[in-house]
């Protein structure tokens, strides 16, 4: 039943053909045990070349250390080609500052791509089953990914010089187990993925049993949801792509430019995607901290009332908007960095750094931190406005009698003369300064008002 349930799946996503050098990636654990079993019961009929691959990760002393002479042993026992290697991964980790899971697991892939190569290898096979799918898809709902990252491991993905395939997508863990125990196969066993300090670990020993009581065959929900995103998300890609080499937007080497109302005429699916698009052309190495995060701040820069603003992406890049022309680019030339913005109530400014300012009206009166300032509504005139600082400007503080100029206290909090000139300050409409943004807020009377304004000042620091 086992065997005739991945044969069925593997035919349904073409994942190998006859006479193909397969590697399978091999710890020893039951996964991968029961993976490299089944590729050795069809080789025959196949006529694959078979090869084994198992790492050593210098974590685990002398347990990897076993685990590795375990998977040779039963290579040789099988009849298997067997290539084992041993990774410095804290070395690796230290040298280039990265988490041990992830330096873990450049360096696997690192290797596997050399073998693919050396080997000529058209599949690299890997144990990943439903359940795994299951804690892939829901993590990543749970860190807030882009929609379209929701989609868990794919089963055919290209690698290298051929793919790497995963043929135990459609069976669960103990699925797995059961077909170990049927083969007298007995795996080794890693502590590591019972502790409960790794994210996935915790997932695995608390959502997934909770979701599977739910429905015991929460596997194959998930991984036909994955598959019918996956589907959709190519044919939006495929429309993005088209839409990106049309005359709309003006490439040149380190620069985009295209027209925000044409822009704005496009569907949002392929707007957010589009927008990725220009990173990828852009940057020769996408940064790690691009985030569904600056995707809304470029939602805001499209929308805003404002005809000029500015946005900073990670590395140097940055969006301007110069009334109906959007450009991505690496140059910019920052003029004095002065700006006058009307802030409607409720409403928001964004401004030329990519950070903004927006007001709403709350029954309550309480202040969270520097970065929020509240003052009763019917104390000021509207419209708001936020602006840099000015000649002579003062503000009344609170708990003090008299004004202080906004120069000084420029100084008094050590402000570096290049930012007091793009400092944002707000005031009402007549003039009165009423917050210099995270640094001093104003005295303001307030009589017993259900109404108070509430501003907030957010960038990525305090977001």
């Amino acid at each position: 039943m086992f065997n005739l349930k991945v044969d069925q799946f593997a035919r349904k996503h073409q994942l190998f053909q006859p006479h193909a050098t397969i590697l399978v990636a091999v710890s020893g654990g039951p996964d991968s045990m029961a993976l490299l079993h089944y590729f050795k019961s069809i080789q025959h009929n196949w006529k694959f070349r078979l090869i084994a691959l198992t790492v050593d990760h210098s974590l685990r002393g002398e347990g990897s250390q076993e685990d590795v002479k375990y998977v040779t042993s039963i290579c040789n026992e099988w009849g298997i080609e067997c290539n084992a290697v041993t990774l410095d991964v804290p070395s690796f980790k230290k040298q280039h500052n990265l988490g041990t899971q992830i330096a873990a697991r450049k360096m696997r892939y690192q290797f596997f791509e050399q073998q693919m190569e050396m080997y000529q290898a058209d599949f690299l096979a890997m144990g990943h089953h439903g359940d795994d799918q299951v804690e892939t898809v829901f993590m990543r709902m749970t860190r807030g990914v882009e929609p379209m990252n929701i989609k868990g491991m794919d089963v055919k993905r290209s690698f290298s010089r051929g793919s790497i395939i995963r043929p135990f997508l459609c069976v669960t863990k103990r699925d797995i187990e059961e077909y170990c125990e049927k083969q007298q196969i007995q795996p080794r066993l890693d502590p590591s993925n019972e502790s409960p300090n790794y994210t996935r670990n915790a997932f695995r020993q608390e959502v997934l049993p909770f979701l599977k009581e739910q429905n015991a065959k929460i596997h194959e929900h998930v991984q036909g949801f994955h598959e019918y995103v996956t589907e959709d998300e190519a044919f939006l890609q495929e429309q993005a792509s088209n839409l990106f080499n049309t005359s709309l937007f003006m490439k040149k080497e380190d620069a985009i430019q295209f027209d925000r109302s044409e822009f704005l005429k496009i569907s949002s699916s392929l707007q957010r995607r589009t927008f990725h698009l220009i990173l990828n052309y852009l940057y020769e190495n996408s940064p790690n901290d691009v985030s569904y995060h600056h995707w809304e701040q470029f939602k805001q820069l499209l929308k805003a009332s404002t005809p000029q603003s500015l946005l900073n992406l990670p590395d140097g890049l940055f969006v301007i908007r110069s009334y109906e022309k959007i450009e991505f680019t690496f140059s910019h030339d920052e003029g004095d960095g002065s700006f006058h913005f009307q802030l409607s109530v409720p409403g928001t400014v964004l401004l030329l750094d990519g950070t903004s300012v927006y007001v709403e009206v709350n029954a309550e009166s309480t202040e969270w931190n520097q970065h929020h300032f509240v003052c009763d509504r019917s104390k000021v005139t509207l419209p708001l406005h936020v602006r840099t600082r000015r000649a002579g400007d003062k503000i009344a503080l609170r708990g003090m009698k008299g004004h202080k100029k906004v120069k000084d206290l420029f100084i008094d909090y050590k402000i570096p003369k290049a930012k007091r000139d793009r400092w944002p300050i707000v005031t009402d409409d007549e003039g009165q300064i009423l917050w210099v943004v995270s640094l001093q807020k104003a005295r303001v009377e307030a009589n017993n008002s259900k109404t108070w304004l509430h501003l907030t000042y957010k960038n990525q620091e305090n977001f």
